[in-house]
């Protein structure tokens, strides 16, 4: 073919298809985190073993320098949003490797596919990179997604993949992400969740909770906006994809640091066996996945929404930057018990996710471009609740049509500047972590009675009005918010959400006091 020709240059791009849904196919915790390491940097791994060696792109202090006038045979351009760029010196050169790499996917994973596209190399970065993109679209929507041989009538299936079993309760996909993980991590891990579910009530609640970056894209269209030449446009994609990674790894790690640590001076666990703790699921960019206790949730959000907004897409920290390229995030939160398939609680997390994304988007809600960060939560009750909305529709509203719910919830960061007109909304977190703070002081409302009234709320304003005379007869007065005691204005309860997650909220304050210690 007239292609063949070895002074053309090649740009190539790689994903890996299904890779959320490999990692979270698994009714197991454990199983999720050795399928997240399996998959970590498989696309790096699986070129480095198709070529030999290949130059690294960055390295722990940041991207390294990239010049056009480079002649190796193959080289990374960058990884980022979960997509590799790289260079070849010619399209036979490329075809070899990327057979290579994508018989290494599937020996690994046994049923992941590599999508690979590929360009003519030009003096228009921009250009090809538009073309790229478009050209992976292309394959992704003409791939035939392979599947692994089924198993035949004779042969015993593996009920949650559906492949056939290779040992007495495993397939080969579940063997690999078991087997995976360093045997020693691999029992400690253990150890943690089966104490975990020894526990009774909260103590065995784990939650799934799930964050992902907002408009990324948006911020990185500006920043490389107008470069054409490759050797500018490669260097701004390497200190914008290693800044994502290493602003979002990095709070990550200083989040589990201190709650990890911070638990054992807290009181509310003193004489406890079990204490919180945070354990990685994925961190893959702004995409973010992990497991905690139940309890400490929504304040590791918290943490994480507001120091992730100390740092920047372009990597400078003066105040217009941090106002234009400032990070921001919005996550789900999925409560699930101990013995709950996780693959589920996973789903409702990432709904809850997308649920705080689109009131995030709300034009009323955004400061031109810029999106705040927004949280949504759930409590996984049965397997029913993997249909977020229609359980919401069912379970969450009143008989005269009243929500239940104010989330998802609002929380600045450490630049608020721009969105101060949600200090007054309803769905400002700071109003949530008031009212869990009165409902849970029994000088307000005795514990019995704050029950009593989350399990009225359903039944709608007229019994929940008449309820509230016989607290008044006993002494029990229920602050009012103008006006109303228990629905808002709009038609929300002010209360509930307080009242569902009491059991299930220790507040960032606790952790960050220094007088704990």
């Amino acid at each position: 073919m007239t292609l063949e020709k070895t002074e053309t240059r090649i740009l190539a791009m790689y994903d890996v298809r299904g890779i959320q849904k490999y990692i979270y196919r698994t009714a197991r915790v454990k199983d999720a985190m050795g399928a997240s390491l399996l998959v970590e940097n498989i696309i790096y791994d699986a070129l480095k073993t198709a070529v030999g060696s290949v130059s690294p792109w960055c390295d722990k202090n940041g991207p390294l320098p990239y010049q056009d006038n480079s002649k190796r045979e193959v080289e990374v351009l960058f990884i980022g949003g979960g997509n590799a760029y790289v260079l070849y010196d010619s399209l036979k050169r490329y075809r070899e490797v990327s057979r290579k790499m994508s018989r290494y996917v599937l020996d690994r994973t046994y049923s992941l596919q590599l999508a690979a596209a590929w360009v003519e190399k030009t003096e228009d970065y921009a250009d090809d990179y538009q073309k790229l993109k478009a050209k992976m679209g292309q394959v992704k929507a003409e791939m035939i997604l392979s599947r692994p041989y089924g198993a035949l009538p004779v042969m015993k299936v593996e009920r949650k993949t559906g492949y056939p079993l290779v040992t007495e309760k495993e397939s080969t996909e579940s063997r690999n992400k078991k087997g995976y993980k360093d045997a020693k991590a691999r029992e400690k891990e253990e150890k943690i969740f089966d104490k975990l579910a020894q526990q009774k009530g909260v103590e065995s609640t784990l939650a799934v909770v799930h964050i992902d970056g907002n408009n990324m894209d948006l911020g990185i269209l500006n920043l490389i906006k107008g470069k054409t030449a490759y050797e500018s446009a490669v260097n701004t994609m390497r200190r914008i994809s290693w800044q994502i990674s290493h602003s979002f790894r990095t709070v990550f790690d200083e989040m589990s640091k201190l709650f990890n640590e911070k638990s054992f001076y807290l009181k509310e666990f003193e004489g406890k066996e079990f204490r919180p703790f945070i354990r990685r699921i994925v961190t893959a960019g702004d995409d973010i996945t992990y497991v905690c206790t139940a309890r400490i949730a929504l304040a590791t959000v918290q943490y994480f929404f507001e120091n992730i907004s100390k740092y920047t897409l372009n990597g400078k920290t003066d105040p217009q930057s941090l106002k234009v390229y400032g990070f921001s995030a919005c996550a789900g939160v999925a409560y699930m018990g101990s013995h709950f398939p996780f693959s589920i609680a996973y789903d409702v997390a990432e709904s809850c996710c997308e649920n705080a994304k689109s009131l995030a988007k709300m034009p009323e809600n955004k400061d031109g471009l810029r999106v705040g960060n927004f949280v949504d939560f759930q409590i996984c009750k049965n397997i029913k609740t993997r249909n977020l909305e229609k359980v919401r529709k069912n379970e969450y509203e009143t008989a005269d049509g009243k929500s239940l719910l104010l989330r998802p919830y609002y929380i600045p960061g450490m630049n608020p500047e721009g969105f101060e007109r949600l200090e007054k909304e309803p769905f400002h977190f700071q109003c949530f972590r008031d009212a869990v703070q009165w409902i849970t002081d029994e000088r307000n409302i005795p514990r019995s009675f704050a029950k009593q009234l989350r399990n009225m709320y359903s039944e709608g304003e007229m019994p929940l009005e008449t309820w509230n005379l016989f607290l008044k007869s006993r002494g029990w007065m229920i602050p009012e918010n103008n006006g109303r005691v228990f629905f808002s204005d709009s038609g929300k309860a002010i209360w509930y959400d307080a009242l569902e997650m009491m059991d299930y909220y220790l507040d960032l304050d606790k952790f960050t006091d220094n007088t704990t210690c």
